[in-house]
């Protein structure tokens, strides 16, 4: 072990301490861990020098600080975050790293990233310490982890039942995106994108459900319909991780999310509460991240009770399973009534579902269809694809004129002209 290594060893243990102390006195805690480091490596240094004759080169001092700023930051993670290309970090054991860039492209990270299992291991359960929003274990009693950074990130991280240790970030970058991004990037239309532009403004608008598998693009597309809300209402996000950020371009947005139980199993707020409490918040609109499980039964409820322009995220791979799924998830949650009355419930409230789909091949990720509901008959519902590709990697065509009332109305009535849309033979169910 070099000498720097050796000095280091002794250095980071106690800069972390200062790290802890100082955060919890409230004290800028890079000023008092610079300082703390400073000190220590010079004493170290100096004991070296007048007991071996050994001392740090220039280089080695850079090095020092490098370790002190990583300890400060992410670590070994701070270069990939510091890149504002960078969506997703992937980390199978501490040799193998992939990063997840904008448009869907993957890099390969050539050389090890931790110096062994140990190190990651440490690394990791630093970060569930000092980086979190709350404090969190993670060890062999608690190999799994799930957490967001100060600074956005999330991250999931597993040990002792994978067979090498695993890592994922996600990066949030909190750009402002519009519908006009997406058409100009291919995702969208202009016709289409009009056309959501009307479904969602106000006066009268739609209820509208986003579906997509995992990394297709359906936050994306949700900040980019938030932007079309109207200046004066108040909205209510529902979330499991922050990933809107509406406040940041709409003023009157009441942004919450789920929290985990803490280390002695108290604190814990689920999605559930949130959606069920969110009624009371008096809000024009609900927005849900995702739906996961039974709050989708208080989603329902608030497209129902006028809360007019709601919207939602579903992991589905069509609109129809959408529905279906979101069915689904109304009736775990214990809720009295039969499948065919919650069919009939969510073909009265839910007008349109975006499905989206991305092309690992291609990196591209984009509006698939725009899928009216029409009503329902019996536990199936009955819908109407007003824009779709007609196959993979094609345009996105208008394959009919709406044929819902309401919607024709809704859509009419913040300024959208269909005199001159073509019908075409469009899809349906």
């Amino acid at each position: 072990m070099s000498l720097r290594e050796e000095i280091w060893e002794a250095v980071r243990p106690q800069v972390q301490d200062s790290r802890l102390a100082a955060a919890s006195e409230n004290q800028d805690v890079s000023e008092v861990c610079q300082k703390v480091a400073k000190e220590l490596i010079s004493g170290y240094e100096a004991r070296e020098l007048s007991t071996t004759g050994r001392h740090l080169s220039e280089e080695d001092v850079e090095w020092m600080w490098d370790q002190v700023s990583a300890l400060l930051g992410a670590g070994p993670m701070e270069r990939f975050l510091r890149r504002k290309d960078v969506e997703n970090i992937y980390v199978f054991g501490p040799n193998h790293a992939v990063l997840g860039l904008v448009g869907g492209r993957q890099e390969h990270v050539m050389e090890p990233v931790f110096q062994n299992e140990d190190d990651m291991i440490r690394y990791i359960s630093h970060l569930a310490v000092t980086h979190g929003q709350t404090g969190r274990r993670f060890d062999q009693s608690a190999p799994l982890l799930d957490l967001r950074l100060r600074s956005g990130e999330r991250i999931f991280a597993a040990m002792a039942v994978c067979g090498t240790p695993f890592l994922t970030i996600r990066c949030h970058r909190h750009q402002v995106i519009r519908l006009e991004d997406l058409v100009e990037s291919g995702s969208l239309s202009e016709q289409a994108a009009d056309f959501l532009r009307a479904a969602v403004k106000p006066p009268a608008p739609s209820n509208v459900l986003v579906c997509g598998a995992l990394g297709s693009g359906k936050t994306t597309l949700l900040r980019a319909l938030l932007a079309e809300v109207g200046p004066s209402e108040i909205v209510c996000t529902l979330e499991q991780t922050f990933e809107l950020f509406l406040e940041q371009s709409h003023p009157l947005t009441f942004s919450v999310e789920t929290r985990e139980a803490n280390s002695d199993g108290s604190g814990e707020i689920t999605m559930e509460e949130l959606a069920k409490r969110s009624l009371r918040s008096g809000a024009d609109r609900v927005i849900v991240g995702e739906l996961r499980g039974s709050e989708a039964a208080t989603f329902l409820s608030a497209c129902g009770t006028g809360s007019d322009g709601s919207m939602a995220t579903i992991h589905a791979s069509s609109s129809r399973q959408a529905l279906s799924r979101l069915v689904r998830y109304c009736l775990s949650s214990g809720i009295a009534g039969v499948q065919s009355a919650l069919v009939q419930e969510a073909a009265e409230v839910i007008h349109l579902v975006v499905h989206l789909r991305g092309d690992p091949r291609t990196g591209f990720r984009g509006v698939n269809a725009i899928t009216e509901v029409l009503g329902s008959e019996g536990d199936r519902f009955e819908t109407h694809d007003i824009f779709g590709r007609r196959q993979r990697g094609g345009p996105l065509e208008l394959l009919g004129r709406p044929r819902n009332p309401e919607v024709i109305e809704r859509v009419e009535e913040a300024g959208l002209d269909m005199s001159d849309w073509s019908e075409n033979a469009g899809g349906g169910g």
